[in-house]
């Protein structure tokens, strides 16, 4: 097993580097000299994570948490520890500045299976527990190995890349060519564990991108839809019968059923099968079969009718749960079945996945079945969107009923496509944008920020461009739960993922983590944002934007895309 003295030497260099291209040399290379066991462990820890994300990554270590580790290791009390941390503001390097061993005794996978010991440890004392293991990692590191050990443990790397990066590396170690990175990055929406698609990419090379499917327990990401300009484009994407189904805003969830263990996953593939244990008793009782994985949405649902997004956010608690089940009751609306008995759907057709989906699942008072309907008369679609705001809805979904409407994970395609109330003219439009710097505030906000600096995601190039600077619209509660949000991402650099134009320079650079909806009326050329901007162009901006809602349901890969900003225009 390679030691983490290298790879704690990789995570220096990589701070160094702003160059994109760079980074991922530096990974590739890193990578190609491994044993594919020790690619496995190293993924992971390239990204700061113990473990796949659709697993609990948070190794519940704040700051205090952290300082008492480091006052245990070095026989310091706690109140100096603290005080080196205000002046330096960096527990990893307070820890580095503490540390006076000179050989460490550590190796990538000591390191891992003590972060993942860290993980799960829970229940009475599991405080300690924590603040043991770290205690003892530190005990056997180097001043370089303990600043990364601290800055993993509280889930602050902080290198300025994501896993884009690390899977061009992975296609440059592994298969020869960069251009493979979006085949890599395709199995990674089917198989979600980027240590062991990464083990099988340095045992089996290119050939390994065909050995995974879905299975019960690892989600897939969830299948998306594309965004049409006009109505009438209808016609055109979806040539006779389509289905419209109607289009709610709650909590995606996929949720797996493996016999008795039923588990549910988020849009972003986090595990929140303890928020809502209504949800998971109520599958338990109503699914006719043994194993499977169901697509749908979860909304806060009283009296038979679907009520506000803001409800449903409450019951996003880790205490007092059953309390906000009886306040906040919910419903889950299933739209699609995509494993059942130990067979795939991804390839089948919708009609058939929908066919199976009823067939598979009893309804019940809070298990309910998608409401559409499928028409080739493009006024019967229209009606029934309308019907859909008039009951307070955000539009429709239509999806294609052709043989080839297979589901594909993660995958923003032409085989389903929404329509919103606010794409109807003259109502202004909603984007989801990614925070990537922040401005001092003034007055009221001094102790807060003044504005967001937010960024849409440029696809092809891999890295967020910046689009609109949002100071209006939030609220006191927003202001604290954003704070709160942001402070584990500052950074002291622009991240190597993020564009921002020199006269857009944030007073705080933020990488890419949290996504809010923003609100806005117009979209224009700016030479200030680099959103689209090419070679003697603009770039794109927008006029008057207005923060709506933190989207918790999404990660900085599903923010709006230029490309789709283009299309607004």
């Amino acid at each position: 097993m390679e030691s983490f003295r290298k790879i704690a030497e990789l995570y220096s260099e990589i701070e160094d580097i702003t160059s994109h291209k760079k980074i991922v040399e530096t990974l590739a290379s890193f990578l190609r000299d491994l044993e594919p066991e020790d690619v496995r462990v190293a993924a992971y820890l390239a990204l700061g994570t113990a473990g796949p994300k659709f697993e609990d990554i948070d190794l519940g270590i704040g700051e205090k948490l952290g300082v008492k580790a480091i006052s245990a290791t070095y026989e310091i009390p706690e109140e100096i520890v603290e005080e080196k941390y205000s002046t330096l503001g960096d527990l990893g390097d307070v820890a580095a500045g503490l540390c006076r061993r000179r050989r460490s005794s550590l190796d990538m996978k000591d390191v891992f299976e003590q972060m993942v010991k860290i993980r799960d440890a829970s229940g009475k004392g599991s405080q300690n527990e924590k603040v043991l293991f770290l205690s003892r990692l530190l005990g056997r590191s180097t001043p370089d190995e303990a600043k990364y050990i601290i800055r993993i443990a509280l889930g602050q790397l902080r290198l300025g890349f994501g896993e884009q990066f690390l899977i061009e590396a992975l296609a440059i170690a592994f298969t020869g060519d960069r251009k493979n990175a979006r085949r890599i990055d395709d199995t990674y929406n089917i198989c979600t564990d980027i240590g062991q698609l990464a083990q099988s990419l340095a045992e089996h090379g290119v050939s390994s991108l065909g050995r995974f499917s879905i299975k019960p327990g690892r989600p897939v990401q969830m299948m998306l839809a594309k965004r049409i300009d006009n109505f009438e484009e209808l016609e055109e994407k979806f040539p006779g019968e389509m289905a419209a189904e109607e289009k709610y805003d709650g909590e995606r969830v996929q949720i797996h059923v493996d016999g008795d263990r039923i588990r549910a996953f988020s849009r972003r593939l986090k595990d929140i099968s303890d928020q809502f244990p209504d949800v998971i008793e109520e599958v338990h009782k109503t699914v006719k079969v043994q194993k499977m994985v169901l697509d749908g949405e979860i909304v806060a649902f009283a009296n038979e009718r679907i009520q506000p997004f803001q409800d449903l956010m409450q019951r996003r608690r880790k205490h007092d749960i059953e309390e906000y089940i009886e306040k906040v009751p919910v419903a889950v609306f299933f739209f699609d079945l995509i494993y059942l008995d130990g067979r795939s759907l991804l390839k089948k057709p919708y009609y058939e996945r929908r066919a199976l989906l009823e067939k598979s699942l009893e309804k019940s008072d809070s298990i309910r079945f998608s409401r559409r309907i499928v028409s080739s008369d493009l006024n019967k679609i229209e009606d029934f969107f309308n019907k859909c705001v008039e009951k307070g809805l955000e539009g429709i979904i239509v999806k294609s009923l052709d043989e080839g409407s297979i589901y594909q994970p993660g995958k923003r395609g032409w085989l389903w496509v929404k329509w919103k109330k606010e794409y109807v003219k003259g109502v202004r439009e909603t984007f989801d944008l990614v925070i990537v710097g922040s401005y001092y505030g003034k007055g009221k906000r001094k102790v807060s920020f003044g504005a967001l600096l937010c960024a849409a995601l440029n696809k092809n190039e891999n890295r967020y461009e910046t689009f609109t600077k949002v100071g209006t619209g939030f609220n006191d509660d927003d202001f604290e739960e954003i704070n709160e949000l942001l402070d584990k991402h500052f950074v002291d650099k622009v991240p190597a993922n993020v564009l921002i134009e020199k006269d857009m320079q944030p007073d705080r650079y933020i990488e890419p983590s949290v996504v809010i909806e923003v609100l806005g009326s117009q979209i224009t050329a700016s030479p200030g944002h680099t959103a689209g901007k090419n070679k003697g162009d603009k770039g794109l901006a927008l006029r008057f934007p207005r923060f709506l809602r933190i989207r918790y349901d999404k990660g900085p890969a599903e923010a709006t895309t230029v490309e789709e900003i283009r299309g607004m225009r």
